[in-house]
């Protein structure tokens, strides 16, 4: 891939880093990581030859840190599959997916999902879910879910008040649900 193509990449992608487990304030998630910025700041030197050499420079670290997975690089689909391959986790909000999960403002919040359900087995309190991106959820109350759930039934799973979760399998009343990790 051509350094130019890099930059341009590397200017229009979602660049992901590490935060500080301790960082408390979310505007510090916001900022982005040096190595990004150093290629953004090649755009301040005016003569021409100046400003190509910094970026041919800063972009082959920028591609030596991706290759050394230092930094990883996502565009918006990906970080819409890695939320939804997440939801439902109690996770620290780290920055790196795009917005506070609990902020209803984002357009990019997911809220629920629609999946197909793989396998089905009961526990205690009811049914087991395997659905079929690997995720397994669990009711938490003894309901009856309307029907007797099986592989290849759909499952609409939204979030609820204060945290939780309702599932409804094809269309049935809800029943309170949480996502396992089996």
């Amino acid at each position: 891939m051509s350094r130019l193509r890099t930059v341009s990449i590397a200017g229009f992608a979602l660049v992901l880093a590490t935060v500080p487990a301790g960082a408390k304030d979310k505007d510090e998630a916001k900022v982005a990581p040096k190595i990004f910025q150093d290629v953004v700041d090649c755009r301040k030197i005016e003569v021409d030859a100046e400003r190509l050499a910094c970026y041919d420079s800063k972009v082959a670290s920028l591609e030596t840190a991706q290759q050394n997975k230092q930094l990883y690089i996502a565009d918006k689909e990906d970080v819409k599959k890695s939320r939804r391959g997440l939801f439902g986790l109690a996770l620290p909000d780290l920055g790196i997916f795009g917005g506070d999960d609990d902020d209803d403002s984002d357009e990019d919040v997911i809220k629920q999902i629609e999946a197909v359900i793989k396998t089905v087995r009961t526990s205690s309190t009811g049914y087991v879910f395997t659905l079929e991106d690997g995720a397994v959820w669990a009711q938490t109350e003894d309901r009856y879910p309307g029907i007797t759930p099986k592989a290849g039934h759909k499952i609409l799973i939204k979030r609820a008040a204060m945290g939780s979760y309702t599932g409804s399998v094809e269309g049935r009343p809800a029943f309170r649900i949480k996502r396992r990790i089996d």
